[in-house]
């Protein structure tokens, strides 16, 4: 059976749509989906989110991983320029502070009957951002990711599913090959461990894109060359059609005019929205790419801009998928 959610941040508060969780449940059935992907931000209580409406749980993200996860003091100085901006960034100043936060989180997936937890397995920077050209390789991520969930899974009490999400990043989890996969998989001491496929951050990595119909023929060609959806739990749909200027490899000169680690960072966000919009599907039969992936959960994780927009590009995907063969999911 594949169960239907959408993505949201918890702080506790769902999302910055609704004015409670009450009206968040009453959404969720006038939507007809099953529950909330939720994405803790902050340090929370299960006590604060009905158990009922959560379907899975997006573990916190370490964009800037290395770093901290090291204690490497020199770069962190380099980065942030002082220790209350690297404070005020990652809530903590040494690598103790990441795993209390990845074991805190995996206990919150637990005792929130999760069935799944997505984990980003990537690691970035702010000097080669713009450029992807980072100064380190794919192994060394894969090698930093390990080391974290290493260390925090056995420290908790989760016992769902752990799922890696491919990125567009250089040197991160793109999914590029197969081998990627089962080289991550191998290093990471835990039995339960399996994909959640970002349709959008997949179609980041092929410049080459033009329309929706393109789109969803390389996915289901990229999908049969990996030969994984035996691994795939969850599927995050959404496109990612951008114009061509946007996708034009950008130099540090973009950070020109921003004085500061916090004004960079927020010309850096605003240049990943670009590139990664998380707009939704909206002309076109998304049955066989589902159908290929066969996900136990498909998460309709779009922008959300107003609750108009919200809905109407959630039901907009949910019409793409009208010629699914739902007998096969029930």
């Amino acid at each position: 059976m594949m169960l239907e959610l959408a993505n949201i941040t918890v702080t506790p508060k769902p999302g910055h749509l609704f004015d409670g969780w009450q009206s968040a449940g009453q959404w969720l059935q006038n939507m007809n989906l099953t529950g909330f992907e939720v994405y803790p931000h902050g340090e929370l209580n299960a006590a604060d989110i009905p158990t009922n409406l959560v379907g899975g749980f997006h573990l916190q993200s370490f964009p800037i991983l290395t770093p901290l996860l090291y204690n490497d003091s020199k770069r962190l100085l380099q980065i942030f320029g002082d220790w209350q901006t690297v404070q005020q960034f990652y809530g903590g100043v040494n690598a103790d502070h990441i795993v209390k936060v990845m074991v805190s989180q995996l206990n919150l997936a637990a005792e929130l009957n999760a069935p799944y937890a997505v984990f980003h397995p990537m690691d970035c920077d702010m000097e080669n951002l713009f450029t992807q050209d980072f100064p380190w390789t794919l192994d060394d991520t894969f090698a930093a990711c390990a080391k974290l969930l290493n260390i925090a899974l056995p420290q908790s009490h989760f016992k769902g599913w752990l799922l890696l999400e491919n990125m567009w990043w250089q040197q991160s989890f793109r999914l590029d090959n197969r081998q990627e996969y089962d080289n991550l998989r191998r290093r990471i001491n835990y039995s339960k461990c399996g994909i959640c496929f970002d349709s959008g951050h997949m179609m980041a990595t092929n410049n080459a894109l033009k329309d929706e119909p393109s789109a969803i023929a390389f996915l289901i060609n990229k999908l049969k060359q990996l030969d994984l959806s035996s691994e795939i739990k969850t599927l995050h749909l959404n496109s990612n059609l951008i114009p061509q200027s946007a996708k034009k490899k950008q130099t540090p000169t973009s950070y020109v005019n921003c004085d500061g680690f916090w004004p960079q960072f927020d010309c850096a966000l605003k240049h990943i929205t670009r590139l990664d919009p998380h707009n939704g599907f909206n002309s076109c039969d998304l049955s066989q790419l589902v159908d290929t992936v066969d996900p136990s959960y498909l998460v309709h994780e779009v922008s959300q801009q107003s609750i108009q927009q919200w809905q109407q590009t959630i039901k907009l995907q949910q019409s793409c998928m009208s010629g699914i063969s739902w007998q096969k999911y029930a």
